[in-house]
């Protein structure tokens, strides 16, 4: 049996207030059956059918289970750039597939000085991960073609690019608070946000 990558964020993209809005009610409960009841029932995103709300809440919690106790904490007080930094971090640690993209070429483009993302760039990522990882074989060509789709909205949403487009590349800006809550949990995500490997080192040594 060969590696299978999670591939369901195409069932929502970022979405990064809807995150942010859940992650908010759980921190007064600390209960996902309560906080899916307000989110499903109540409809506290204001949309969608229940069918919808149900599916996309499913994901959500997927992607912010992944955090720890202080890093959805954060969210009470994160300023609307680290909202969005959060919610991807959140992407990072249950999609390896985009953390991966996100290391092996955004970053790698970057350090080449290489501020362009090209379709074929995603193209060779891909092929080159097909060996390894089984469900990239048997998907689909139009589920192919969604799964880069949804990616790149995301990186857009997050800032990692200015457009879908265009396929600028942009380096987030991170809050020391959040470096600080990404270092204390797992510093490999620092070389997810774009960073390299010298800031990882000095932000360990100053926050671990």
């Amino acid at each position: 049996m060969g590696l299978k990558y999670l591939l369901s964020y195409t069932a929502v993209s970022l979405q990064s207030y809807e995150a942010e809005t859940i992650a908010k009610i759980y921190n007064k409960t600390f209960d996902w059956m309560s906080v899916e009841k307000q989110v499903v029932e109540g409809n506290a995103l204001q949309k969608g059918t229940i069918a919808t709300r149900k599916r996309e809440f499913i994901e959500f919690k997927k992607r912010l289970q992944t955090l720890t106790l202080d890093q959805l904490a954060y969210y009470d007080e994160a300023t609307s750039s680290d909202v969005k930094n959060l919610t991807m971090l959140s992407c990072f640690k249950l999609y390896q597939f985009i953390s991966d993209f996100a290391i092996e070429v955004i970053r790698n483009k970057l350090l080449l000085f290489d501020f362009q993302l090209i379709n074929s760039d995603y193209e060779s990522f891909y092929d080159s991960k097909r060996v390894a990882y089984d469900n990239l074989n048997t998907i689909s060509e139009a589920t192919q073609y969604k799964l880069k789709q949804v990616m790149f909205k995301m990186f857009e949403q997050a800032g990692f690019i200015d457009s879908v487009k265009n396929k600028n590349i942009q380096k987030p800006y991170l809050s020391v608070e959040l470096i600080k809550l990404i270092v204390q949990d797992d510093p490999k995500y620092l070389s997810a946000f774009l960073y390299n490997d010298a800031e990882i080192k000095e932000y360990i040594k100053r926050y671990r």
